[in-house]
């Protein structure tokens, strides 16, 4: 779709004129700098700001900058994390700080293509870097941002199609502002969060009310096109609190990928168990833990942990042994309950382990 050059200019003096009156305040906006540009995108890809605000200011005052983060150990990253889910993302961060001050001599690299090598980069943040910082005329296409574009020019499809993408993506690259890339971007994502929402958009408040088409048309309900429903799995596991002489067993998480290097506790699925005799789930238990079939385990609580794609039913069990076992096979190992807090838990096990205290 090629647009008229003078709606061009028109989107991109309104959305630039809205933006210098009415811009979030948020910390990060006083600062060109990469790093922490870099850090507050990968933060808020996945999480709210209200939710991950304060999770910026103590990433930042433990690695203050891009060289202490890449001297970082991964346990010392996800403690860090924790708690904030989607650990890829804490993963990618050091992978990336070692990258940048090994490959790059503790630079950022200034272009888009470079950008979008480093580890958990893609087109959303590389270009948000490439234009708040380096002042790249690259587009930012968020969630919010899809939605104000097909308001404003009554584009079909679900938002995360291909079809969409194809459609949005050359329109975005045609209007935003050469001159204030980075300006243009945050307005864009700006008027989708407080103006153009999914429900009731505010479109009398919209600098761009006479360019939209769905306002024209009344069709704002309309677009962008809901996405499909899909079903969620409902996981059951079963928790084993497993205590001896004032310590407690851990283990470290190498399989379940979404919590993979964190640290759990004894952990098996049960969810071909439900409803059977509770002597399977014990039996299970001490299998993986490598106990004697005959301790004793008493059922203390059960919670609900939902994910995006999973909903995880916990059942929590606890034993205690008066001897602990010499031999204890990997990953698993005894912690003193005064030192878990050295360890990055994720935030459904911390929660099982404060309801202990």
């Amino acid at each position: 779709m090629d647009l008229d050059f003078d709606l061009i200019k028109e989107i991109r003096k309104r959305v630039l004129g809205w933006y210098s009156r009415n811009a979030r305040p948020f910390p990060w906006r006083k600062t060109k700098d990469p790093y922490k540009i870099w850090l507050c995108e990968i933060i808020f890809q996945q999480t709210r700001i209200e939710q991950g605000i304060s999770y910026y200011f103590q990433f930042l005052k433990t690695f203050p900058t891009l060289r202490h983060l890449s001297l970082a150990d991964e346990m010392q990253v996800l403690k860090v994390w924790e708690g904030l889910g989607y650990y890829t993302r804490a993963r990618n961060l050091l992978k990336t700080a070692k990258i940048i001050y090994q490959q790059y001599g503790g630079f950022f690299p200034q272009t888009y293509e470079e950008l979008l090598k480093l580890p958990g980069v893609g087109p959303y943040t590389a270009s948000a870097i490439g234009s708040i910082c380096f002042h790249l005329p690259v587009p930012t296409v968020d969630g919010n941002v899809r939605r104000v574009l097909a308001r404003l020019f009554e584009i079909q499809g679900e938002p995360n199609s291909k079809s969409f993408t194809s459609t949005t993506q050359p329109i975005a690259e045609q209007i935003i502002s050469r001159k204030s890339p980075g300006n243009f971007n945050q307005g864009m994502m700006d008027i989708g969060a407080t103006i153009c929402t999914p429900i009731n958009p505010k479109c009398e408040k919209c600098p761009l009310i006479n360019c939209c088409l769905a306002y024209q048309h009344k069709t704002q309900n309309h677009f962008p096109q809901k996405k499909s429903i899909r079903p969620v799995p409902n996981l059951h596991w079963a928790v084993g609190i497993i205590i001896c002489q004032g310590k407690i067993l851990i283990t470290r998480e190498e399989h379940r990928n979404f919590l993979k290097n964190l640290y759990a506790l004894p952990t098996v699925d049960i969810s071909t168990m439900i409803g059977s005799d509770p002597k399977h789930i014990f039996s299970e238990l001490a299998l993986t833990t490598h106990l004697p079939h005959h301790v004793k385990w008493n059922f203390l609580f059960q919670s609900i942990r939902k994910y995006s794609h999973r909903t995880i039913h916990f059942y929590v069990y606890q034993t205690q042994i008066k001897t602990c076992p010499k031999k204890i096979f990997s990953p698993y190992q005894w912690v003193p309950f005064k030192d878990l807090p050295k360890y990055p838990f994720s935030r459904a096990y911390t929660n099982i382990l404060q309801k202990l205290k």
